[in-house]
């Protein structure tokens, strides 16, 4: 359910200070602080509505706030380019250039598996992708984790947090480098919706759907989830928390109505699940590689692929991963810095006295994730995660 707020009372209620004063001193949101406070808001909460454009009567309409925020949204072009470091931003198209010249990927592959073959993860972190969608999983996975010291019964909170930033990250940085190279006519990307089910003797077998299936199973998943008995529930909980009672009622439903879709030809398909998988193919041409160096106008590493490839292949995944190591830790130290310094802030403004933080058996994992931030203890979990889950090049 969406709640309506006037333009003054969401900026008063959720604007920082400078989109405040901005609006004390206009009376309206110009279009930049406009779009820079929907952004703000789009990182807060699950779903925001705007009827207006920033003037005095615009009407926002918001729904539940998120357990965590969000990366910021950001839609130009070349989205994090010149933000990321210089290394990571390097490598990650070599890499997949230099994985897509050994072996066109021919076969539906879904991205976590690509992040894995392209060696952007290791085993252990591919492995552990599975604590994203099983809870059972999860829970072996930290006990595993406190055997070998990496975290405590304190931190182990952190455990879902790093996986699920660490591979939805990659995920949007790699997907939007085959853009890129796509863009630039060096790869051809396809995508497809794939279906597993069970042959008639019981072995699994996957199939690709057609526009006429996906368009039915999609039909099926918004009816069901606005049907009146799921519809207090959001996509992130169905997503997230499937060992909860109501959503566990959920997806047996939608495993039941999934099985029973059919085809253009009324063929029940038998579906067990469904999931997205790309192939990827080089264009046309000369070394792909040489032509993203020089349209990067990257003198020394065309220098150095030049003179001695393998070298050039074996220091650029070295620099990437040092680069992504240390890029993790900042970002995770950044999220630390703000939530003491919001914490700081409530504390200043209403006067209160610095409390003891205790960390309660009943807090959500949000709640105690943000307490292990104002102790400072997430960062050194997350680094220690980092230290577990990266390439070791020692």
């Amino acid at each position: 359910m969406l709640t309506e707020y006037s333009q003054e009372e969401i900026v008063m209620f959720k604007g920082d200070e400078v989109i405040k004063k901005h609006l004390i001193k206009n009376g309206r949101l110009q279009q930049n602080m406009f779009n820079r406070f929907v952004k703000d808001l789009n990182q807060i909460y699950e779903e925001v509505k705007i009827e207006g454009k920033g003037g005095k009567k615009t009407k926002y309409f918001i729904g539940d706030e998120r357990e965590e925020m969000v990366e910021r949204e950001d839609k130009r072009k070349f989205n994090g380019e010149g933000q990321l470091p210089v290394n990571y931003e390097q490598g990650f198209p070599i890499m997949i250039l230099e994985r897509i010249i050994k072996s066109n990927i021919s076969v539906p592959t879904t991205t976590t598996k690509l992040l894995f073959d392209f060696r952007f993860i290791p085993e252990e972190l591919y492995t552990a992708t599975n604590a994203k969608y099983n809870h059972d999983f999860l829970m072996n996975e930290i006990a595993t984790l406190k055997e070998k010291k990496v975290i405590d019964t304190i931190t182990q909170t952190v455990v879902y947090d790093y996986i699920d930033k660490e591979i939805t990250r990659l995920t949007n940085h790699f997907m939007g480098y085959i853009k890129k190279l796509e863009d630039a006519k060096l790869i051809i990307h396809n995508k497809h919706t794939i279906g597993k089910r069970k042959d008639e003797n019981g072995y699994s077998e996957y199939v690709e759907l057609t526009p006429y299936v996906i368009d039915k199973v999609a039909k099926m998943r918004r009816k069901l989830q606005q049907s009146p008995k799921f519809k207090h529930l959001s996509l992130k909980e169905i997503n997230r928390y499937r060992n909860k009672s109501d959503v566990k009622e959920y997806w047996l439903e939608h495993d039941k109505l999934l099985y029973e879709i059919t085809d253009e030809i009324g063929c029940q398909l038998n579906l067990l699940r469904t999931f997205e998988a790309h192939t990827l193919y080089l264009q046309a041409g000369d070394n792909p590689i040489k032509r993203w160096l020089e349209k990067k106008e990257n003198r020394g590493a065309i220098d150095l692929y030049n003179s001695d490839e393998l070298q050039y292949h074996l220091k650029n995944r070295k620099q990437f991963h040092e680069a992504r190591d240390k890029y993790v830790v900042e970002l995770a130290q950044g999220r630390q810095n703000n939530a003491i310094k919001e914490n700081n802030k409530f504390l200043d403004e209403f006067g209160g006295k610095e409390k003891q933080v205790i960390i309660n058996f009943d807090d959500s994992e949000w709640i105690k994730n943000k307490k292990l931030m104002f102790l400072g203890l997430y960062v050194d979990a997350y680094e220690k995660l980092q230290e577990h889950y990266g390439y070791n090049f020692k």
